[in-house]
């Protein structure tokens, strides 16, 4: 559904408002750690107080809700503010006649704040160890856009708008309510579970501030890491390169999605199997997912070579792409895919610490390498290339952690 939508959109705007699209796109997925690592929280501790602590999850899901709700508003004023007196536009070399650009940032901005608050429902559905239903949603959500984009296109509605403030419009309201719908349903058949400012406590928004905080600056980082690409090259290429890179990585991030939503109940798992001292079941999960990660790569092979028909017969579109952009995208979608069942079962067990300063490392050293590669002349491939070096260290360490905290606890299990 992904694939028909971004199609659908790609020919809706047009390749260089596209390309517009998806820069306010990246950005406003800065907005999404403005929860400071807090959904994270509740994945990681709803599973362990669901056995008789209702009021511990009430106080801690009502605490969590208010504090993001609190903390968003707020930056979403400050931004109003900051509105007036930035060109962003300007900054980022973006030429656009036919909208102004900080209001429709503006607008995104404004969708994406209240999306954020609302989308606490998938937290508390993976808390539960239910990520299928976060898996539905999104598919509904993908499901809705798609039947409203085509028929803003072939009734040819609402034709005195720009198409790029339509569709901004129809992606935000859609998360939005989709997420009321799916927020209200998941209170409907937890009934003990309730959101009240009568369940607010500071004191555990102060205990939770740690974990939450590391969450939030390795959301942080990633998002300058793995986000900032877009951003790269509107400023040095221009928005009609940024349509194709899209593009290309859309076809590519099918297979790291489906890897992703097969892999995402795992957090939860971890983090209930662990508490109950199950050392040879992760073990022997771990190993078993190495093994069967060699079809990925095989999977991701095979892709590089066909992709040009694929994106053909999707857009009915001739791309020109360079090798070398083809084989840097395939490793960092292989290394990005690799990483989440390690980056679950750490997150699961709490021991983040290592991944905190291996992704701190990455965003540090990530914009300055990627401008020395465009600077040497390697065009957007060198973007990828720096992106792919920056989260080499956590693909390489991250593993090696996971087995040496797993084969330890077996040791000590056995004493």
């Amino acid at each position: 559904m992904v694939f028909l939508t971004t199609s659908l959109t790609f020919k809706y705007l047009g390749k260089s408002a596209y390309g517009v699209w998806v820069t306010i796109y990246s950005i406003i997925s800065w907005v999404y750690f403005l929860d400071f690592g807090f959904s994270n929280v509740i994945k990681t501790k709803l599973p362990t107080l669901l056995q008789d602590k209702k009021r511990e999850i009430n106080v801690l899901i009502s605490t969590i809700y208010i504090g993001i709700a609190s903390i968003s508003l707020i930056i979403l004023l400050l931004f109003l503010f900051l509105n007036y007196f930035v060109s962003f536009a300007d900054f980022l070399n973006i030429d656009v006649a036919f909208i102004n650009f900080n209001s429709l940032l503006f607008l995104n901005l404004f969708f994406s704040v209240f999306i954020l608050i609302i989308g606490n429902y998938k937290a508390l559905f993976a808390g539960l160890v239910k990520t299928h239903v976060v898996e539905f949603s999104m598919m509904i959500i993908q499901l809705f856009v798609f039947c409203t984009i085509y028929g803003l296109n072939k009734f040819n509605l609402f034709q005195d708008i720009s198409r790029i403030l339509l569709i901004s419009c129809v992606f935000g309201l859609l998360n939005l309510l989709i997420g009321i719908g799916f927020t209200i349903y998941f209170f409907n058949k937890n009934k003990d579970i309730k959101v009240s400012f009568k369940f607010f406590d500071l004191n555990v928004l102060k205990i939770n501030m740690s974990l939450g905080f590391k969450y939030f600056i390795i959301q942080a980082c990633m998002i300058v890491i793995y986000s900032t690409d877009y951003l790269l090259i509107t400023k040095y290429f221009g928005p009609k390169d940024v349509a194709n890179y899209d593009i290309v990585l859309k076809v590519f991030q099918v297979p790291m999605m489906l890897a992703i939503a097969a892999l995402s109940p795992y957090w939860s798992i971890f983090s209930k199997t662990f508490v109950e001292k199950k050392y040879f079941w992760i073990k022997k999960t771990l190993t078993i997912y190495n093994f069967t990660f060699f079809f990925f790569i095989a999977g991701i092979a095979v892709l590089t070579l066909i992709i040009d028909k694929i994106i053909y017969l999707w857009l009915n579109v001739r791309f020109e792409i360079s090798r070398t952009l083809l084989l840097a995208i395939s490793i960092y979608i292989t290394m990005r895919s690799f990483t989440a069942m390690y980056n679950y079962f750490l997150n699961g067990i709490n021991k983040i610490n290592l991944t905190l300063w291996l992704t701190v490392f990455g965003a540090v050293i990530n914009i300055p390498l990627c401008i020395i590669l465009i600077n040497a002349g390697m065009g957007v491939s060198g973007i990828v290339i720096g992106t792919c070096i920056s989260i080499l260290p956590t693909t390489v360490v991250l593993p090696i952690q996971a087995f040496q905290i797993i084969n330890r606890k077996i040791k000590e299990n056995a004493i």
